[in-house]
Formats: C-alpha cells, structure tokens, sequence
C-alpha cells in the first residue's frame, strides 16, 4: 500500500467516523501504519482495500465467518449453514464475502420474479383507462378532445423496494471485485432494468409484507450496505466505499439476541431503561441508566465490554475498570438486583476456560458481580448454550442462597 492510498483511506476513515459518531476516529495512521479503533468492517478506495476484523480466536478465514454470523444475528438476518461455508473456502475478504451472500440470495429471488404493487397513476390517454379525471378534463384538456384525462391501477415492478435493491446493486458492482460476484450482480441488472433510479434508497417508503416475504432479508441486508455509505457515494466528492461497524455495539447486540433465544420468551429486556441513578429535590429523576441485559425473576443484570481481561493483573482484578464496576454498582442499586454480570470476549491468551472467570462479592451486601467469557468465534448455538450456562448457574446460586 502506498503512502497516497494510506490518507486517502485514514480521510475515508475519518468522513465514517462522523457517520458513526465515533471518537477517537476509526482509523489512526502512525509511523508503523494504519491502526483501527474498536470497529470491524471494510474500507476500500480504487486499487486498494482494508479490511478489519475482530481479534477472537482463528485463522483470518475462521474469524471473517464468525464476524459474519455475529453480524447475522445482531442484524436478524437468516444465515443457511451452506451459504457461509461456500465463501469460506474461496478465502474471500469480508466485502466480497457480503456482496456474494447478498448478490447470490437475490439472484436466486429474482429469477422466480419480482415483488409488483398496484401504482396509481395519472395519464392523458386516447382512450378511457380507470376513472376520468373531471377537473383536469374540464380545465387543462379543455381545449383537447382527443384525450381523456385517467387516473388508474397499475400492476408494476417499480417499487421503493425494487428501487432500493437496484440503487445497491449499482453501488457493489462498482467495488466488487470477484469475477463471479460481478457476473452474478450483472445478471441481475438487467432484470432490474425496468425499475426506476433512486436519489435516495434509504427516503425510500418501503413496506415488508407477505407479498414480498422472500425479500425481507434481502432488504436488510441491502441496508448494511446503504447505512453510512450512501451519502459520501452520491454527494459528488466520493471518497470510497465504507461498511464498518462498531465492535461495543455489535457484541453488545450479538450476545444480547443469544440471550434472548437462550431464555424463556419475556424472561429478558434489553436495553432497559425504567431506571435512574439519582432524583433531585423535586423529584426529577436524572441519569438514566441503561443496562445491555435485565433477566427477570431473579434480578440478573448483565452487561458486555468489549476490552481484553488480563488474568495476570497484579491487583488481581483481572484488569477489570473501574469505571464498569462503578457503573455495575449503580445497577446493582436502582434494581435492586442480587447477581450482576460482565461479559468480555474469551480468548485462549486469557489461559481460563469460558465462563464463569471469578466472582466477587460486594462489599456491605450479599450481591455478587461475576466476571464471564463468551467465545464468540463458535456458532451462534454455542454461544447461546454458553450464555444459559452463565445464567443457570447464576439462577442456581441465588436459590441455594435463599434456601
């Protein structure tokens, strides 16, 4: 990579930060190269293209699968086992690896049809089509026998919808690079070549429903592709293609959706924010606090960092901040909550097992906080059978208590 390319993508990095609202910006460029901060993803620019991952356990095939499927469950898109295994053993970056999984699944819809909707449309025709249009008959057509003035029905294939998936087909085949990708992204341009252009996909007035079922995924994951991106693309002053995550939010979000399939149906909320820290004297209540994870019945908090652990910190606190147990502490208080959980990213370094990694109890109470791993390089059904491990063994310890 040349010195020209390395700006050109830190100035790439620096326009998604401000989509991301991200600080410090994502991407650092120092004497020893590039270096990304807490985001995974892709930025590419012509003739060049960066791609970052998250530093869980595998060679970088394996580690692009997981974040793949970490991305599929915090997105709510479906991932067939087949699909990902194809890709993996063709050594694809991510990008190429996300274009194939969206260019194949819409390939494979397309070719059984296009979702259509009844459009009203507003025509001057020679003869009557749907209703006449009295005003414009009598006033503009006024002078003009000839004509009738419709207003009418029609079945189309130019849809929000239709017009969203063709505005990213057009964007991924100016950054694909894989020669099937490209093959496959073509074939479905020309069956969108009726559907019109849109300035702006994402103002687009779409509605899911059974009519276009099959095409539910494919919108969303149309979206990855134009959330943050579609703006520097269509501006006039592109600087490249970006599709970068935020790696706090994806754990936080990925861990978060395992624990809700890992639990009984309303057994967690997510997100909760029914609580504040503090109420002034009149009784306003300030700080709102809003924990990843609330389990119910009992009260088990849980919260994500996505921060390495060192087992050998010399204070013993496995590198724990305290700025987290502070926050956990004030959890703890406003929920009234018996058991609280930190949820960190195993790694084999770490030299512990997946779990439970030590527990602490809090000074002056009888409530614990745990310090817990998930191994987020295994498949989701793994991670969601760790998760109700970690749960289970919290649920056990606050009735062997009562007992």
């Amino acid at each position: 990579m040349t010195a020209n390319q390395a700006d050109r993508l830190c100035a790439l990095g620096k326009r998604a930060s401000e989509q991301l609202k991200a600080k410090p910006t994502v991407l650092v460029h120092t004497h020893q190269g590039i270096q990304a901060q807490q985001v995974v993803g892709v930025l590419a620019i012509p003739g060049a293209t960066l791609e970052i991952l998250p530093k869980i356990q595998g060679k970088d095939h394996q580690v692009r699968a997981a974040l793949v499927r970490m991305l599929a469950v915090a997105q709510n898109l479906k991932l067939a086992d087949g699909e990902l295994a194809a890709f993996q053993t063709q050594r694809q970056d991510l990008l190429e690896v996300l274009i194939g999984l969206f260019a194949n699944r819409l390939l494979a819809a397309t070719r059984r049809g296009l979702p259509h909707r009844y459009m009203k449309r507003e025509e001057d025709l020679r003869i009557l089509r749907g209703k006449l249009n009295v005003t414009r008959q009598l006033t503009r057509l006024a002078v003009r026998p000839d004509l009738l003035a419709c207003r009418f029905d029609e079945f189309s294939e130019n849809t929000p919808l239709n017009r969203v998936l063709k505005a990213v087909v057009a964007r991924l085949t100016g950054v694909a690079r894989s020669a099937a990708n490209r093959r496959c992204l073509g074939e479905i341009s020309s069956r969108l070549e009726f559907v019109g252009e849109t300035s702006g996909p994402l103002r687009e007035q779409v509605r899911l429903d059974r009519t276009n079922l099959v095409f539910h995924n494919l919108y969303r994951l149309a979206l990855l592709f134009l959330k943050g991106d579609w703006q520097t693309t269509t501006s006039g002053d592109s600087l490249g293609f970006t599709l970068l995550f935020p790696m706090n939010e994806l754990f936080e979000s990925f861990i978060g959706k395992c624990l809700k399939r890992a639990l009984p149906p309303g057994a967690v909320d997510l997100q909760h924010s029914r609580h504040n820290a503090l109420r002034d004297r009149e009784g306003k209540e300030l700080f709102r606090l809003r924990p990843d994870a609330v389990i119910q019945t009992p009260t088990i908090i849980l919260d994500t960092k996505w921060k390495p652990l060192d087992p050998a910190a010399s204070d013993g606190n496995f590198g724990v901040s305290p700025s987290d147990v502070y926050q956990m502490l004030a959890y703890a208080q406003a929920y009234d909550a018996q058991r609280l959980i930190l949820i960190y990213p195993w790694q084999r370094e770490l030299g512990i097992e997946e779990g439970i990694a030590c527990e602490w109890t809090i000074a002056g109470t009888e409530r614990r906080l745990y310090i817990a791993t998930v191994d987020v390089s295994r498949p989701p059904k793994q991670v969601i059978d760790a998760l109700r491990k970690i749960v289970d063994r919290m649920e056990a310890s606050v009735s062997s208590e009562a007992a």
